[in-house]
């Protein structure tokens, strides 16, 4: 019922998820119970993921991706970082006024003690990625929050 499993399907969901739907909570949990086999998951996950997401979804945050004149979602990222090329997947991205916002979900089952140490756990792979964004777009990063989605929290990083 969690996992890596379950966190790809809740990525799977937040990709995509039609920002406006007026009857988004339906659509997920339909969305969400069509593709949790594919993810080895029963009914009971598929649920809880789309939960997750619809309360993420509900967050400021993805209120100013929807406004944002830029959005990408599951971007992959490749670039060179010194003598290293660095690959990897940006979850959320979106320019606001003229900067750079980048976001990664984490759908971690964790408490509100855990929040601030797990943030800065994933501090350097944002920062990393930021790095990167900046390079390939030309914008300054305005802003690093990972979004832990079981809380329905954001933090900055």
């Amino acid at each position: 019922g969690g996992g890596r499993d379950f966190g790809s399907l809740v990525h799977r969901l937040l990709e995509w998820a039609p920002f406006e739907d007026d009857n988004r909570g339906a659509s997920l949990e339909a969305m969400a119970a069509a593709l949790a086999p594919s993810f080895n998951l029963d009914e009971e996950s598929a649920t809880r993921a789309a939960k997750q997401v619809e309360g993420a979804l509900a967050l400021p945050v993805l209120d100013r991706a929807r406004r944002a004149p830029r959005v990408w979602r599951e971007m992959s990222l490749w670039f060179p970082d010194g003598e290293h090329l660095v690959e990897g997947k940006v979850d959320l991205v979106f320019e606001e006024e003229g900067q750079l916002v980048v976001v990664d979900y984490k759908s971690d089952a964790i408490t509100e003690e855990q929040v601030l140490e797990q943030a800065a756990h994933h501090a350097p792979q944002l920062q990393l990625y930021g790095r990167g964004l900046s390079q390939a777009l030309g914008l300054p990063i305005r802003e690093r929050l990972v979004l832990f989605t079981a809380l329905g929290r954001t933090v900055p990083v």
